[in-house]
């Protein structure tokens, strides 16, 4: 693996160990950076070295351009208190015990990077003594952000400052914060996403997207929904979670860490017959103009090119308005796949135990319209979903599918005993059920 710039390595008792140590020249322009990590924190792993390296690196080079204010930050005051925050492990680190996600860390980084340009009732916020930043003041911040741009961008901010001012009281001394005002804000609960997908606009994109050269974007917007998973855990899918006797994806989710056991799908089973298996440790699903993995960002950036090539349309978000009084809108995300899948599991009849089963949810309070206990409930629900989806039309089976050889990649060879485990031949039933024809099959 590569090492970023700043990551140093060296062997402690036969052992490597990874640090990221700034040069004089990073800390002649952030003089607060330290050695990472101190003799007080748990070594770091080679990525998160590198993860820290590469921000330090994008932080120097925003600098340069004029993103960037480090000159004359006063002790204890806001931007010396984001600073800190931005320089601890809790920031840095991509650990999944004590670190954030990449997407989380750049929306923290998005949100405060608005946040240090702001200037309310003539008062520039950045330049604030953190002790000067009572109740009255970050509740004239918050009025202030949803006239400027809305109620979620204001709750988002919140959000982030009530994370930092926790941070600082853990080091008061050297931060200056003696409470959490923004702990106090009331903030207005915003109503729950419900954007859904209609089956045409998945079955369009991703006809759009094979046609486009991307069958990955395809196959990944088919698994979001028939697996009713969050892009993230779908595009680091492995081949390793799937097992080729029973046809089940174990894997687990990488927000929740909640272990999920789910029957694989006909459609996509066939959207996996495109993808090719060199080994099991490969991820399955492999950016067509670099050959390598998704991140994050090359997701969501194809994933928008591809949207507004095939012309998705934006969509009003229900008992949402803007601060005029407006109807709010929004652009269809990705991540509503999983919603939508969901709520079609719902429609077909599941639990809210089998739901639970099929999105990961620990808690059936959770669900609001549409969950992993095992590999049996989650079974029970593809196979009402499946059952449902090919009575109403609302499947993906033929969506870029004609003339695709079944079975080839041998996941659904299910012994009589394995399928009467699963929901009393539930998948069973739905083989003989029929539904949508693939060419080559019998009549």
């Amino acid at each position: 693996m590569r090492k970023a710039p700043y990551v140093r390595g060296k062997m402690v008792n036969g052992t490597r160990v990874w640090f990221v140590r700034p040069t004089p020249a990073l800390n002649k322009v952030f003089p607060d950076l330290k050695i990472i990590p101190s003799l007080t924190e748990p070594p770091l792993t080679l990525r998160e070295a590198n993860d820290i390296g590469d921000t330090w690196r994008k932080d120097l080079a925003r600098y340069a351009e004029g993103g960037i204010n480090t000159t004359h930050v006063t002790p204890h005051s806001v931007q010396a208190l984001v600073n800190y925050y931005k320089n601890s492990m809790s920031f840095r680190s991509s650990d999944r015990n004590s670190g954030i996600t990449d997407s989380t860390r750049r929306s923290y980084l998005h949100h405060l990077n608005y946040l240090m340009q702001l200037s309310v009732n003539g008062t520039r916020f950045d330049a604030m003594h953190v002790s000067d930043v009572d109740f009255e003041f970050a509740e004239q911040m918050w009025l202030y952000i949803q006239n400027d741009i809305s109620t979620h961008k204001a709750n988002h901010c919140v959000k982030v400052l009530k994370l930092i001012w926790a941070r600082g009281i853990q080091s008061k001394e050297k931060t200056g914060v003696k409470a959490n005002v923004w702990r106090e804000i009331k903030m207005p609960k915003l109503p729950d996403r419900r954007v859904m997908w209609s089956m045409e606009q998945m079955r369009g994109l991703i006809e759009y997207c094979d046609e486009q050269g991307y069958p990955s974007m395809g196959s990944m917007i088919t698994m979001c929904f028939e697996f009713c998973q969050r892009p993230v855990d779908i595009r680091k899918f492995k081949w390793s979670y799937i097992d080729g006797k029973t046809g089940v994806s174990n894997f687990m989710q990488r927000k929740t860490k909640q272990r999920m056991a789910l029957s694989m799908t006909n459609a996509v089973e066939h959207r996996l017959e495109r993808h090719a298996r060199r080994n099991l440790d490969d991820y399955i699903f492999t950016y067509e103009s670099t050959g390598r993995p998704y991140t994050a960002d090359s997701l969501n950036k194809v994933f928008r090119k591809l949207a507004r090539g095939y012309g998705l349309p934006e969509v009003a978000l229900l008992d949402q308005y803007n601060v005029d009084g407006s109807q709010m809108f929004s652009s269809i995300w990705m991540a509503d796949l999983r919603r939508t899948g969901a709520t079609h599991a719902s429609r077909a009849g599941c639990t809210d135990r089998e739901l639970m089963a099929l999105t990961g949810h620990r808690n059936p309070q959770m669900l609001v319209v549409y969950a992993v206990e095992g590999e049996i409930e989650s079974g029970n629900a593809q196979a009402k979903r499946s059952k449902y989806s090919e009575q109403y039309d609302v499947g993906l089976l033929h969506a870029g599918l004609s003339g695709m050889p079944r079975g080839s990649l041998g996941l659904r060879n299910y012994t009589p005993k394995q399928v009467k485990s699963i929901s009393d031949t539930a998948l069973a039933k739905r083989e003989a059920f029929g539904g949508l024809r693939y060419a080559g099959e019998g009549q």
